[in-house]
């Protein structure tokens, strides 16, 4: 995928993040909003998903910055981290949100 394109998912999920994240902060902190059971498991995937892809691409970002020779290689191991970490955060928020 061209560079360009994988800063427009990144700042996509910026967005996304914020959206999410305030839905999570007042269905929390706000005992009237009422959003528990399958919307807020939905909200949550999407926060955390947004998160991982945010959080994985700014790391990437920044090792290719220090070495660009290395590109590929950090793009690689960059996403098995985040898909075996993603994995894990996933089982974690079905399992406590159940």
């Amino acid at each position: 995928m061209k560079e360009s394109n994988l800063m427009i998912l990144h700042y996509a999920t910026a967005l996304i993040l914020i959206v999410t994240g305030s839905i999570h902060l007042m269905a929390n902190n706000i005992p009237d909003i009422g959003i528990h059971g399958p919307l807020y498991l939905a909200n949550m995937l999407i926060f955390v998903s947004a998160l991982m892809y945010h959080a994985m691409n700014g790391v990437r970002v920044i090792l290719i910055e220090l070495v660009p020779t290395r590109s590929r290689a950090i793009s690689y191991i960059i996403l098995v981290i985040g898909v075996i970490a993603y994995l894990y955060i996933v089982s974690l928020v079905i399992t406590l949100v159940r």
